[in-house]
């Protein structure tokens, strides 16, 4: 890292830059980018998922790093102070920081492909102090970059996906066409592999082309893409056109009569400006194809549950496994990881894990999104907890679900806190709400057992899930800040947790999805959850006493589901299973 910092520091000092913006993120915003666009670790050393580094070369300033709650602990562990301080924020932050500084930052050097407009909005009272690099100047000096690979693409039939490629186009025409304008930026793979119904291996564990698209008023589509094989599944497509990325200032040049929508969370500064440059007419509205995938049709939720019976099994082997092997003492953070890998490979639906897996124990799991690596890989060798957050997409549907489990004997504090988390659990799991209510009027019940004895959690209760996308799917979110309305149709998981720094994690995941509830004797329709999650929860760490009848008859009630649903996939030869899910599923 200190050599990587020289470099830049020089590269810097020949453009007379103050600063330089490294934040962790590719030119699409995803939260997963490939290894050769991985610039934040390359020149910090910080591996999380959400970040961004203030480089500086003025000696008045010392270079900053900023990430979320959900990654302190992991920045204390992985950057070194002696280059950076670290700091609690995003982007906002960052601004904020810069603004503060103006007066001996005069030279902010920015890769305008990697800021989106919204972003640029909190830069605006420093805009004079930008410069915008036509080159990323970490690319200039990463002399071992990863080399970039066009991966497989696939189609995913409407038995899956419910609606053909037709209809979703027909469908975002006529939003072009409400608007009064000529075209919209698809600027999000997710939501052009959701559109095309296409999906591909771009990402290690987010199945999607990483395209954008221009499509029209009268239901064309102009796919910009690098990845060549992509012809192959746009011939029988007469309204389907594929571009390169750098046909993108042509396009718009011959273009710039028309009228443009686009969503200024996710485009880049880059095309904004190309925008202006060629005095385009344009319009920012909310991504209409963010709404429309969001809610999931009778075939994708049908999907969804049948991904999770599977994947329900494959970790419940994993548990079994884990139990018969945990004794000799050999088992680590990575070698469960990969059992559970190979577990799920042997389904030939199985398309790969939906994240990386965090797997781990003892003090490992207070870091919220702890990686394992072969230097902090931690035998399973002693009394404690252990948690695994884990996922997979399936060809009909992804899962997300964590548990903790216990290794040995638990303490009091360990009952007491899971049962805590559990009854947070439960609070999201049977709400019943009425229609508009927003993700934050629901965080509160997640966290009122915790808070009754002084402790919470520094990240979201819920998130979206895409189908066979993004496991991370924006909007949606059940948090102290979402705005975003509950609606029917969504998937959307609960995982509050608790975090004792040095010692433990605890969460507990299931995914949700959200349905009409008739009230009786009403003449309105309130919302509510049903559990798609089939594993099993630990009963070893669970204080009845903490838990009211109601409470304790949910448990019961989930885990005779689970025992139903997950008995019928095991062959009657596998007595050992059958038994051992008995034994997890029993009443409490």
């Amino acid at each position: 890292m200190e050599n990587n910092l020289k470099l830049l520091f020089k590269k810097m000092k020949s453009l007379n830059l103050d600063v330089f913006l490294v934040p962790r993120i590719d030119m699409f915003s995803g939260e997963e980018v490939p290894l050769e666009e991985e610039r934040l670790k390359f020149i910090s050393n910080f591996t999380g998922s959400a970040g961004i580094a203030i480089i500086s070369v003025n000696p008045n300033f010392k270079s900053a790093i900023f990430s979320d709650g959900r990654y302190q602990l992991q920045i204390k562990k992985e950057v070194d102070i002696k280059y950076y301080d670290a700091f609690n924020g995003g982007f906002k932050e960052v601004a904020n920081t810069l603004i503060k500084n103006k007066h001996i930052l005069k030279k902010i050097g920015i890769d305008p492909w990697l800021i989106t407009i919204d972003q640029f909005a909190y830069l605006k009272d420093i805009s004079n102090n930008l410069k915008f690099l036509e080159n990323n100047l970490i690319d200039e000096i990463w002399f071992d970059r990863p080399i970039e690979i066009q991966n497989k693409i696939f189609e995913l039939g409407t038995k899956y996906t419910g609606e053909d490629k037709e209809s979703k186009i027909e469908r975002l025409a006529a939003t072009i066409l409400e608007n009064k304008f000529d075209f919209y930026i698809l600027f999000n793979p997710m939501g052009l592999c959701w559109l095309l119904n296409i999906r591909a291996m771009d990402l290690k564990h987010t199945p999607v082309l990483r395209a954008f698209c221009f499509v029209s008023k009268f239901g064309e589509v102009f796919v910009f893409s690098k990845n060549k094989s992509l012809k192959r599944y746009l011939n029988n497509s007469k309204k389907i056109y594929l571009y390169d990325f750098e046909d993108l200032s042509g396009f718009l040049e011959k273009n710039s009569h028309c009228k443009i929508l686009f969503d200024p969370k996710v485009l880049p500064l880059k095309i904004y400006d190309l925008l202006n440059k060629n005095k385009i007419q344009y319009k920012k509205i909310q991504c209409p194809v963010d709404g429309f995938k969001t809610i999931k049709n009778s075939n994708e939720v049908s999907g969804f549950k049948n991904a999770h019976l599977k994947d329900g099994l494959a970790i419940l082997k994993l548990f079994s496994w884990i139990e018969k092997n945990v004794s000799s003492k050999k088992l680590t953070e990575i070698s469960i990881a990969e059992k559970l890998l190979e577990i799920r490979s042997l389904d030939s639906s199985f398309v790969c894990e939906s994240f990386s897996t965090i797997s781990a124990f003892r003090d490992h799991g207070a870091i919220i999104h702890y990686k394992a690596s072969e230097l902090s890989n931690k035998k399973i060798n002693k009394d404690g907890l252990y948690l695994i957050d884990t996922g997979a997409h399936y060809f009909d549907g992804t899962t997300d679900v964590t548990r903790t489990l216990l290794v040995g004997k638990p303490d009091a504090e360990m009952i007491n806190d899971y049962t805590l988390v559990l009854k947070g659990h439960i609070g999201i799991a049977t709400a019943v709400f009425p229609k508009k209510t927003k993700g934050r009027d629901l965080d509160v019940l997640a966290r009122i057992a915790l808070w009754s004895e002084g402790k919470d959690y520094a990240h979201g209760t819920g998130h979206g899930v895409g189908f066979v996308l993004s496991v991370h799917e924006g909007p949606i979110s059940i948090s102290k800040l979402s705005r975003t309305v509950i609606e029917p149709g969504m998937i959307i998981s609960n995982e509050p947790g608790y975090y004792k720094t040095g010692h433990y994690g605890i969460r507990i995941e299931n995914l949700e999805l959200v349905l009409l509830k008739k009230i009786k004797d009403l003449n309105q329709s309130f919302l509510c959850f049903e559990n798609l999650t089939r594993v099993p929860l630990e009963k070893k760490l669970i204080d009845k006493n903490k838990l009211t009848k109601f409470e304790i008859d949910w448990i019961n009630c989930y885990h005779k589901k689970v025992f139903n649903d997950l008995s019928k996939l095991i062959g009657k030869e596998n007595v050992d299973l059958i038994e051992f899910l008995k034994i997890k599923t029993s009443e409490i």
